[in-house]
């Protein structure tokens, strides 16, 4: 079991807000291999989640989100659309555009110290571990007939903050994976 750093953990979370850093820019995965998406799960916090992360200077959301899953699942892939842009307000605030990508190479395995486990999972039987926001994006706006790319705002307020760290303390205690 990987050691719990509560520094780390804490700074991670809270500094942005602390800080009233302008929201960042976080492009995201949703990497589908026939009926399954591939979702990671990170050290801090721990809870599944879609693959992507922060743009370097002078990259585009694209070459990121490609970047990023590769980094972080050793998968490289191919961008088929921009699902959508997801402005995410309050606690954490970020624009994430989201990407439905198709893996053009093996099976995913944790490439780095912050990914702890990468797997497929059928989008019908999503983990109960998967941060909330993300469900309704797989569940929702993914099948949706809506045009694309949808523009959407999720607000991350208490309620989600709460949820959120009950399902990384379930997590690190091992009550489900």
């Amino acid at each position: 079991m990987m050691r719990f750093q509560l520094h780390k953990y804490w700074y991670d979370l809270l500094m942005p807000v602390l800080r009233q850093d302008k929201p960042p820019t976080v492009p995201q995965a949703i990497v589908l291999q026939e009926q399954q998406v591939l979702l990671i799960k990170r050290d801090n916090p721990r809870f599944w989640e879609l693959p992507g992360g922060g743009m370097v200077p002078g990259e585009t959301p694209e070459a990121t989100v490609i970047r990023e899953v590769q980094e972080e699942t050793g998968v490289q892939v191919e961008i088929i659309e921009l699902l959508g842009w997801y402005e995410r307000t309050g606690f954490r605030a970020h624009l994430s555009p989201v990407y439905v990508c198709h893996p053009q190479t093996g099976p995913p395995q944790a490439q780095d110290a912050d990914t702890v486990q990468v797997r497929y999972f059928p989008l019908h039987q999503l983990p109960r571990g998967l941060c909330p926001w993300y469900r309704s994006i797989l569940q929702r706006d993914l099948p949706s007939p809506h045009p694309r790319p949808l523009r959407q705002t999720q607000h991350l307020g208490l309620r989600t903050v709460v949820h959120c760290i009950g399902l990384d303390l379930v997590s690190r205690l091992g009550l489900f994976s």
